[in-house]
């Protein structure tokens, strides 16, 4: 059974989902998910899970993430103005979602960790952006030009990294068509690279772990309340749990 993450740099032209459908039919393999939506124009990194890695989905969630963007200005602007409102647009930012998202329109709280100036080229400036996820860059892009009084829009936009996972990774389709067992990241590194706590256990107590009963910790607090964590039967993945007092609860199975 294939289980793993596909770092996936995503073309201009399909949408996420027929990606994900496709990276399915290389491994021939139905249950493929996607951690983060990235709209069809937009390219980069796109972390793609295959078959029991789906299950790996909560960890990814609130993964910052890195782009490259160039932001179109409506008429000649000042450079140094520019900067003036990149430095006030960083850190913590409200925005509304988009006309056309598919969240509810309420205004929200995200945090811009860091923006600089890349290069400029007449009205374009390239910008790297590190944001909190859920970010509308696109909507970031507006409502700069706003402030800075020459409108703008996103001409383009790239992700260059979701969380610890970056573009140095990633592959194209003719990449992974060629070999795909080459690129697919075991679920045990993509966890030891989430930093997700792992409790390991001896042979002997597989059975209670497949069977869902929950493991008594003899020492609770190296896990904090509630905190995921991953178990391991020796060194074969076999549940994600949480801690949930002295014991953690079995919350999904692993079926490797």
């Amino acid at each position: 059974m294939v289980s793993g993450l596909i770092i996936l740099d995503k073309p201009s032209g399909p949408t996420s989902f027929d990606c994900v459908e496709r990276v399915g039919k290389i491994f021939g393999e139905k249950r493929c998910g996607h951690t983060g939506t990235l709209d069809p124009k937009v390219t980069g990194v796109l972390l793609v899970l295959v078959g029991e890695a789906r299950k790996l989905v909560p960890f990814f969630e609130k993964a910052d993430k890195t782009y490259t963007g160039i932001m179109h200005m409506h008429s000649e602007f000042d450079t140094d103005k520019l900067h003036e409102i990149i430095y006030e647009f960083t850190g913590d930012i409200t925005q509304l979602p988009p006309r056309l998202s598919r969240v509810k329109r309420v205004e929200r709280q995200r945090t811009i960790h860091c923006m600089k100036i890349d290069r400029i080229e007449g009205q374009d400036a390239t910008i790297i952006i590190h944001c909190q996820h859920g970010t509308y860059v696109r909507k970031l892009f507006h409502d700069m030009g706003e402030k800075l009084g020459t409108g703008a829009h996103m001409k383009y936009l790239r992700r260059i990294a979701a969380g610890k996972f970056g573009i140095d990774e990633a592959v194209t389709f003719e990449e992974l068509e060629k070999a795909p067992e080459k690129h697919l990241i075991p679920m045990e590194e993509v966890i030891e690279r989430l930093g997700i706590k792992k409790l390991v256990l001896p042979k002997e107590m597989e059975k209670q772990v497949s069977n869902g009963v929950p493991i008594v910790l003899e020492t609770p607090e190296d896990y904090p309340s509630e905190e995921k964590i991953a178990i391991f039967v020796e060194e074969n993945l076999r549940a994600l749990g949480k801690e949930r007092g002295r014991k953690v609860a079995i919350e999904r199975l692993i079926l490797i």
